[in-house]
């Protein structure tokens, strides 16, 4: 087994993980994120290319300092945005349409967001696998 489908499957289990919690405690706890974000600085820093991870970063922390996103979800975000730009994306596309499921079935507005970047990692995995 290749060291890209380790680090993949991690990375879906780790969301998986953080959605459980976020569903159950509508947080993600600190020892959840901080490593994970650590490990994609480290990542990023050892495999530098070009702008566009950081842009997402900064973009994330922006978001946050708005107030749009809570913390947990900005730093699961970013730790995702420094790790594959595409897997950033597909978490915010996940966290769209668990939105719109979540807001028809529970009628609420706030919603898990770990749960969507879980969605959005599963469709970042299969496509890994089949297109890349």
């Amino acid at each position: 087994m290749s060291i890209r489908i380790i680090v993949e499957v991690s990375v879906v289990v780790w969301l998986a993980v953080c959605a459980g919690y976020d569903l159950c405690r509508r947080e993600a706890p600190n020892w959840l994120t901080l490593p994970a974000v650590a490990l994609a600085l480290v990542y990023r820093l050892l495999t530098p290319e070009g702008w566009l991870p950081w842009a997402l970063v900064v973009a994330t922390i922006v978001l946050t300092l708005a107030g749009v996103l809570p913390g947990g979800d900005m730093k699961g975000l970013a730790a995702m945005a420094l790790l594959d730009p595409r897997l950033y994306l597909l978490a915010w596309l996940g966290a769209g349409m668990v939105y719109v499921v979540w807001r028809i079935v529970r009628g609420e507005r706030r919603m898990p967001g770990y749960v969507g970047f879980a969605v959005g990692a599963v469709g970042w995995w299969l496509a890994r696998l089949t297109l890349f």
